[in-house]
């Protein structure tokens, strides 16, 4: 196996293995000729692929001020 499997790329990046199901099927992934994850390709075709817009963003921690 030259790169990454889909749970190991999955943790990668913070994704739900589904998730990277989903863009191996829209061929938003790189892969290699035995079906192993480029990571590095995938991860510059997911930044130039991916709307902004619809991503989520992390929550904001909810802490008090302390006095």
């Amino acid at each position: 196996m030259q790169g990454m499997s889909e749970r190991q790329y999955a943790a990668h990046v913070g994704l739900s293995r589904g998730a990277i199901q989903k863009a191996k099927t829209a061929e938003r992934l790189v892969l290699y000729p035995d079906g192993s994850i480029n990571a590095a390709a995938s991860d510059a075709r997911r930044a130039e692929t991916t709307d902004p817009s619809k991503t989520r963003k992390p929550p904001e921690p909810k802490l008090k001020p302390v006095p």
